[in-house]
């Protein structure tokens, strides 16, 4: 299905931190944006098994070493109006990002600089090499955003229209999706189709609103082989085209330095207006009665436009203990090739390429993801749960400064109330 999802598609190929569509610095991942949940969920789908519910969720993601840090409040809602026919479901989030981020500029002592007055920080001094780390800055900000959806069902047939729309400082987003399902088979083979398209609006760096427009398109099928076996596979082609650019990374210049190393020139990353993207996601899940468990396991790849090559594997483990109990461990590995016009440094600023950028997110990089979930039923109406994540990120290119890439904690909790 397409869906909402709280954070926007990234610079990457669709890494997420805990349940979460978001590479690391998690501000510049910006609206409530129409993402695409790759995985077909059947009890979302088969309405006659949903029970009306509303929930609250609360994340807090903090990078180590004084980084990014937001935290989250969302509410989610699903009502049943006609039972088989019609029903409504919705979220509103408040998020609140603070914290420090990269500038895109190179670490001081690898390049013989001292100070960049243009962009507002001071970098290390020339020469201290115990402090390698790559120039910060600070940034506030908060997020309003809300999404609603409406499922009619028709017999085999399952239509959902989503609207949302997000606000903060410098982004304003609005969109619409179109889902369509098809079960077949007495609800054993589930085909769904989606279509999304956001409208947006970016202030870039010279404060000038510029314009940003996505679509995705989505063709999936989930098959129930047996009363314990699940297989899924999806295939997602999007397209972006607009103001592309992340307006808060700049890049520092080989000459530059070499004439004025103190004073060096930051250059607005420049990034293509146009973008394509391609996923396929194939996932398995195995029922294992005597453990009383279940376990999944995904694989998916993805591919643009910017050159990048990209490989997800997934690992989660559901362990019933007891009747109220479920205890869920689970693994991410990621890894992706560079973005053919990824710089830590540009050559020379009077001979620069059409398209460059300094943003960490789109070099060689590798990550991993592990963390642990339990869920408690209390009562037939109240559920709690609570999870939480260690995330971290390596290049692999051999010249990104180590200090560029975060690591982070990811505490979440929340609570079901069915109705």
């Amino acid at each position: 299905m397409l869906t909402i999802s709280k954070i926007s598609g990234t610079p990457v190929g669709g890494e997420r931190v805990g349940n979460q569509v978001a590479t690391p610095d998690w501000w510049t991942n910006r609206p409530l944006a129409l993402g695409l949940a790759l995985t077909l969920q059947v009890a979302l789908v088969q309405r006659g098994l949903a029970e009306d519910h509303v929930d609250y969720r609360y994340e807090f993601y903090e990078e180590n070493n004084d980084r990014i840090q937001v935290q989250t409040h969302a509410v989610l809602f699903d009502q049943t109006l006609k039972e088989g026919l019609l029903s409504v479901n919705g979220e509103v989030v408040f998020d609140a990002v603070s914290g420090a981020t990269p500038s895109g500029a190179a670490p001081a002592y690898k390049y013989n600089y001292n100070s960049v007055p243009q962009f507002g920080f001071q970098v290390p001094i020339l020469g201290n090499t115990n402090n390698a780390k790559v120039p910060l800055q600070h940034m506030k900000d908060d997020r309003q955003a809300v999404s609603l959806g409406m499922p009619i069902t028709l017999g085999i047939h399952t239509f959902t229209p989503q609207f949302s729309y997000s606000q903060e400082s410098d982004y304003l987003s609005t969109g619409a999706a179109l889902n369509y399902t098809l079960a077949l088979n007495e609800k054993n083979t589930l085909v769904t189709a989606g279509w999304a398209h956001t409208w947006d609006r970016v202030r870039d760096d010279l404060g000038v609103k510029r314009d940003k427009r996505n679509d995705d398109f989505l063709l999936g099928v989930s098959q129930l082989l047996g009363p314990k076996t699940v297989l899924g596979l999806n295939l997602v082609y999007g397209q972006a085209s607009g103001y592309l650019n992340d307006p808060y990374r700049f890049i520092v210049a080989a000459n530059d330095l070499q004439i004025d190393a103190a004073n060096p020139s930051g250059y607005v990353e420049q990034r293509p207006s146009d973008r394509e993207k391609f996923a396929a996601r194939i996932s398995a899940t195995q029922f294992i009665t005597p453990a009383h468990a279940s376990v999944e396991a995904a694989y998916r790849y993805y591919h643009d436009s910017y050159g990048i090559d990209a490989h997800t594997l997934e690992l989660t483990w559901y362990q019933k203990l007891g009747k109220r109990v479920v205890v869920a461990p689970g693994f991410r590995y990621y890894r992706q090739t560079a973005a053919n016009f990824y710089y830590e440094l540009l050559p020379d600023s009077n001979h620069r390429p059409t398209y460059y950028s300094p943003d960490y997110r789109l070099s060689k990089l590798q990550s991993f993801n592990f963390g642990l979930n339990v869920t408690v039923k209390a009562t037939k109406w109240l559920t709690f749960d609570a999870g939480y994540r260690y995330y971290f990120m390596q290049g692999l290119d051999g010249v990104t400064s180590a200090s560029a890439y975060p690591s982070a904690n990811v505490y979440t909790m929340g609570l079901r109330f069915l109705f």
